[in-house]
């Protein structure tokens, strides 16, 4: 009875971790950063500079499903050696030990299979789903609609056969290593011979998902694109190319526990109020950015504010004028109801406010960091709506998917503003 009781236990915690698992895996898993940040500003050990000030999107199995079919390898991998480590433990270790493996592996199985939905339909062709493009004078966002070409169903059925495949002959070497090496050294042998086949597994994974082209945009793939125009286009590039999905899969980092790129040292995208606008209402005017439209006031007769015919989002700028050239930070707060144009634009104006401070060779020691800040963001916030059509053009003309919710850039602690 004790026995059985301890196996029930020990299966009920791995579904139990499971269904915890998944109830993060829409949120991107736990936000780390978010939490370090409050924790910071409750014991005042936050120092205030640009590195304090930057996050990272980790991404849900529908925008980053690369990094997350890593995490099922690893968690597999993981649950799957503490299993062998288990016996040497002794008895009393057996169900703690057991109940850690699976709930890893429930955590792997349920990562595996919610980021295969989203590889195998960047597969199809046509990536099973097409944009109708938006344009900047309407306010409707695009629509998604079923490709005549897809064949989901064909790449998701050739997916499985091959995993039958592979799985058959995972279980022949399996086999024949158990009666030949592993066999002869007990389980010392058998944890070597997992080391080795484990880390061939890891490899195989991660050349196998970094050759898959994705079409939607999250952070990641964004900061790829931009640095690389940005960069063009401070070369003296008149008409800077956008880089493709192939070329973007062979630049993308997604292991675990790593930081995609540097934006995460400059760059906070959702900051709340507080942080973006430490004086409240008083300096959200000043915040606030007028769409290049001439012909159509923000302002009504009443003198009230009219949020339809400005930015919707928030952007500040932090540089830092008694250090090197180049440092500083930004701060990006999208208002609720943003489009996906919404949050290129937000992105691409964050980009090159970045890029001019990077480039800005004059000399601001009589300026005040708040009045550099607020002239940068100005300056910027016109190049980026003069270039932005361009910009989306590309993007469209080089295979990205843009509109419909195919672009991604918060993570999940992010803010969104909304002004009544």
């Amino acid at each position: 009875m004790a026995a059985a009781l301890n196996w029930v236990m020990k299966d009920g915690m791995g579904q139990l971790g499971g269904v915890i698992f998944a109830s993060q895996l829409g949120k991107g898993g736990m936000d780390f950063d978010h939490w370090r940040g409050k924790i910071r500003k409750l014991t005042g050990s936050g120092t205030g500079g640009p590195k304090d000030r930057g996050n990272f999107q980790r991404g849900t199995a529908d925008t980053n499903p690369k990094r997350w079919r890593m995490v099922a390898a690893l968690a597999l991998d993981l649950s799957t050696l503490l299993e062998i480590c288990t016996p040497a433990m002794g008895p009393q270790w057996f169900l703690p030990m057991a109940s850690i493996a699976n709930v890893g592996k429930n955590v792997g199985f349920l990562a595996a299979s919610a980021s295969r939905a989203a590889i195998h339909q960047s597969l199809t062709m046509g990536g099973s789903l097409v944009d109708t493009p938006s344009s900047e004078e309407s306010p409707k966002p695009a629509k998604a609609t079923a490709a005549k070409s897809s064949n989901l169903g064909d790449v998701t059925a050739k997916a499985g056969s091959q995993a039958i495949v592979a799985s058959l002959l995972g279980t022949a070497v399996g086999i024949l290593l158990s009666r030949t090496f592993c066999s002869d050294h007990g389980t010392a042998g058998i944890l070597a011979g997992f080391v080795v086949l484990s880390f061939i597994h890891q490899v195989c994974t991660y050349k196998a998902v970094k050759a898959v082209p994705l079409l939607s945009l999250d952070r990641h793939r964004l900061h790829i694109i931009l640095s690389s125009y940005m960069n063009e286009q401070s070369n003296g590039a008149g008409c800077a190319p956008v880089l493709t999905p192939a070329q973007v899969a062979e630049k993308e980092s997604f292991l675990p526990l790593l930081r995609p790129d540097d934006s995460s040292r400059w760059l906070t995208v959702g900051a709340s109020l507080t942080d973006i606008c430490p004086s409240g209402a008083a300096g959200l005017k000043e915040l606030l950015l007028p769409k290049p439209s001439p012909s159509v006031s923000s302002i009504d007769e009443s003198g009230a504010f009219d949020p339809q015919q400005h930015e919707k989002y928030l952007l500040r700028v932090h540089p830092t004028i008694s250090a090197a050239k180049g440092s500083g930070a930004v701060q990006l707060t999208f208002f609720k109801g943003a489009t996906d144009t919404d949050l290129l634009r937000g992105m691409y104006h964050a980009y090159a406010a970045h890029s001019f401070m990077q480039n800005d060779d004059d000399d601001h020691a009589v300026v005040t960091e708040s009045s550099l800040g607020s002239h940068i963001c100005s300056e910027t916030h016109m190049l980026m709506s003069s270039q932005m059509p361009t910009f989306v053009q590309h993007l469209r003309e080089a295979g990205w998917q843009v509109g419909g919710g195919f672009v991604n850039v918060e993570c999940g602690s992010s803010y969104r503003l909304h002004i009544q």
